[in-house]
């Protein structure tokens, strides 16, 4: 079982987490974040279960977790963003678990747009949603899922040769509170300032990205290209080298 009040003890934040809505079990933290936002809920408000069974994942894939072992949570972000930024949302949530998980000595390399790498395998994901309001986006749901305490033959068994955990990492166990409260912390200041702070972002970013100046594939509707990845555009885009000239996109995969 996770504890509301150890998460809120270790928080530093104004509004991030202020209000904790805690689902022993839950089809999707996503979807119910969108019903406690329309039942009034605040910006800042976390939903969090110890069994998610519907959790989706980009490209309507489903998300596996392990009950009492992983962290699955949305944040619900009331906050106008012009919608050809929002691009900088997933990018600022893989910046925020970078540094969260390096106060626990653990080193995570981020993947375009939203995957999160540890020793080259998947630690984790993000899935954000949002609504549009004209040409501007009023609220977002981020949904973040971590593997923390799985072990190897816990994991989903048709990603096992591709996934971790930050226990099969360390050999440690982790208090997932604690994980939580952390990545909290770390993104209250880059929301708040966002998008002025999207210089920092970037640069942040990009230090810790996997695949920086590599060769990738990259998978975009259906097409597969292949160029060298050069970092982030204006709006969170990828930057792709191929032959001689460089192409934006604003979707897609990395492999």
């Amino acid at each position: 079982m996770l504890f509301t009040n150890l998460v809120q003890t270790n928080l530093r934040t104004k509004f991030l987490g202020q209000q904790i809505e805690y689902y022993t079990r839950l089809k999707s933290t996503n979807e119910e974040g969108w019903e406690l936002s329309n039942d009034g809920a605040k910006s800042g408000t976390v939903v969090i279960t110890d069994n998610q069974f519907g959790g989706k994942g980009r490209n309507s894939r489903n998300w596996f977790t392990t009950p009492n072992k992983s962290l699955s949570f949305s944040i619900l972000i009331e906050k106008e963003i012009s919608v050809k930024l929002c691009g900088w949302i997933p990018i600022i949530t893989g910046l925020s678990i970078e540094r969260a998980l390096s106060n626990f000595k653990i080193q995570i390399l981020l993947k375009w747009p939203n995957d999160i790498i540890l020793n080259g395998e998947k630690i984790g994901g993000v899935l954000i949603e949002s609504k549009i309001k004209g040409k501007l986006v009023n609220k977002l749901i981020i949904g973040i899922g971590l593997n923390i305490n799985e072990s190897k033959e816990e994991l989903d068994p048709t990603i096992k040769s591709l996934a971790t955990s930050l226990h099969i990492y360390s050999g440690k166990n982790f208090q997932r509170e604690r994980i939580l409260a952390e990545i909290l912390n770390e993104m209250e200041p880059i929301i708040e300032g966002f998008p002025e702070n999207i210089d920092m972002i970037r640069e942040s970013w990009t230090a810790s990205c996997n695949h920086i100046d590599n060769k990738v594939q990259f998978h975009h509707d259906s097409n597969i290209i292949s160029g060298i990845f050069k970092g982030l555009g204006e709006n969170g885009s990828a930057i792709l080298k191929t032959n001689q000239s460089e192409r934006e996109f604003h979707s897609g995969e990395v492999y």
